[in-house]
């Protein structure tokens, strides 16, 4: 999060500022990508809030590191874990999950997988495999998606060459989570005793409730520009409002740079976009932010001040529910 020093009155246009000298670093979401990451997600959360900057904690796993939790598929002690975790931490939300299709390992001798069967394609002769099964990704995924809707949690979604996944993800979660609010309906009603207006009052609020998380963040975006308008609709389909869907581009993340990257993030607006560094390291966010803020200000035509300011609106909303 990063916010501009106040008071910050309103810049001519011919007077609108390029750098981020007027802003400061205001707070953090810390992600984590494996269970074994928690505990330090706990402690980095917890020395930011000493210093009295906002930080909410992030738990989830991440795509890239599913082969090392899903040893098979009746062990869903991980899930257990998130989602005591999560119980445990309130102000928590899920994150970084998602799916994966451009993570690779060396396939093992003589392995005959499901990616590689019927293919002729070079990639295919090098012997590679997904580093983590997509039917594997896929359940994990709509697993933690599943428990972020019931939770009520915002999530963070990784997607890398998987949004057709992501779309049937995103389907089998709406459908599972209609077939819940169908069952919590049925068992509150009187036996039938309800009258005609009553039943019909619950429908409609029945077709209103959330079928995904109330918030969905895709971080990292590497989506194209025409897969934009799909991506809200997949997340309107669960009854999400369009402005709880949010977008970030990461600095460390080579699209950043792409001459494609500016149209994107017009396309997007500033009202759906957030902040990111996606570093590892700290030590380098701030230089990052900056970069981020001035990249977003650049392509939307906007003073860094205000993009400071609008993202750490939305931020807000992601990451604390404020509206």
């Amino acid at each position: 999060l990063l916010k501009t020093i106040p008071p910050h009155p309103p810049l001519p246009a011919s007077a609108a500022s390029t750098t981020t000298e007027a802003a400061t670093f205001a707070g953090a979401a810390i992600m984590s990508t494996h269970p074994r990451d928690y505990p330090e997600v706990d402690s980095v959360v917890s020395k930011l809030r000493e210093k009295s900057y906002r930080a909410v904690p992030c738990y989830g796993i991440h795509p890239w590191f599913l082969h090392e939790v899903l040893h098979d598929d009746a062990d869903e002690e991980w899930l257990v874990e998130l989602k005591q975790r999560l119980i445990d931490y309130p102000d928590a939300i899920v994150g970084e999950i998602g799916l994966d299709g451009a993570r690779w390992r060396e396939a093992e001798e003589n392995t005959d997988t499901e990616e590689g069967s019927n293919k002729e394609d070079s990639i295919w002769k090098r012997k590679r495999v997904l580093a983590c099964p997509m039917e594997s990704q896929r359940r994990a995924f709509e697993q933690q998606l599943l428990l972020a809707a019931e939770l009520q949690r915002s999530v963070s979604i990784h997607v890398v060459r998987a949004w057709g996944e992501l779309f049937d993800s995103f389907e089998t979660v709406r459908n599972t989570m209609k077939e819940r609010h169908l069952i919590e309906e049925n068992a509150s009603r009187n036996d039938g005793e309800e009258n005609e207006q009553a039943m019909r009052k619950k429908k409609r609020k029945l077709k209103r409730r959330l079928l995904l998380p109330p918030k969905i963040y895709f971080h990292a975006f590497s989506g194209k520009a025409g897969s934009i308008s799909s991506i809200l609709a997949a997340c309107e389909k669960g009854n999400v409002p369009r402005e709880d869907i949010f977008f970030g581009f990461a600095p460390a993340i080579p699209n950043f740079s792409s001459a494609k990257t500016p149209s994107i993030m017009k396309q997007i607006g500033i009202h759906h976009l957030v902040l990111e560094t996606d570093l590892e390291d700290a030590s380098n966010a701030w230089d990052d932010l900056k970069g981020g803020v001035e990249g977003l200000a650049s392509a939307l035509d906007m003073d860094v001040c205000d993009v400071a300011d609008r993202t750490y609106e939305n931020a807000e909303r992601l990451y604390f529910g404020c509206s």
